[in-house]
């Protein structure tokens, strides 16, 4: 009984993960940036695809909402009405230079982003080494592992019309773009969508 709950507990040891998210203000380097920037700009390749003909031609105003205020979110809302005036002739008008009563826009677009960070986790069989001095200090060694870091960008859509109020379409955005390293004791390989 004994042998089966040491067997048990060495087994969780070495196939163990961990996981991590960031959806920050600040990217604590390029490899960080470029990860989330190059989601943002794959999610906004997307949603050239989306059924959005109403919007040809058309003025537009937009709305965007994210649980942080930042940058990062005017970068994404930025790269997805370029998108959307390359692909349909959209003009998009600032909600502040509009008169109060006269809305020359005939739609409103709301953009509420899910995700707009980086993912970090790990899997496989690893031995771990613990540093009971200092925890922090503690590594692994990999047996058969994958390291995966990836930015991850996700938005729900929501097309008005301004008269009628009325939500004439909606859709969800999810890019991913990835650089993991598959690692063994003896030798190591990345697998990444960024270009070097």
């Amino acid at each position: 009984m004994y042998r089966n709950i040491i067997l048990t507990t060495l087994l969780c040891l070495l196939v163990s993960a961990c996981s991590t998210r960031q959806a920050g203000e600040r990217y604590s380097g390029s490899t960080e940036q470029r990860l989330v920037t190059y989601s943002i700009q794959d999610m906004a390749e997307q949603i050239k695809s989306e059924p959005l003909d109403e919007l040809a031609n058309q003025k537009v105003t937009v709305e965007s909402y994210f649980l942080l205020k930042n940058h990062v979110t005017e970068y994404a809302e930025a790269k997805i009405t370029t998108a959307l005036t390359e692909e349909f002739g959209s003009e998009f008008i600032s909600a502040d230079k509009i008169d109060v009563g006269v809305n020359p826009a005939k739609y409103k677009l709301k953009l509420f982003f899910t995700s707009l960070g980086t993912d970090r986790d790990s899997a496989g069989l690893s031995i771990p080494l613990v540093d009971y001095s200092d925890p922090e200090r503690s590594t692994s060694i990999n047996i058969l592992a994958v390291d995966m870091y990836h930015g991850i960008s996700e938005c729900e859509y929501y097309l008005m019309e301004i008269a009628s109020g009325k939500i004439v379409q909606e859709g969800r955005l999810k890019a991913r773009v990835r650089t993991d390293n598959f690692t063994t004791p003896f030798f190591s390989f990345p697998i990444s969508d960024i270009d070097d």
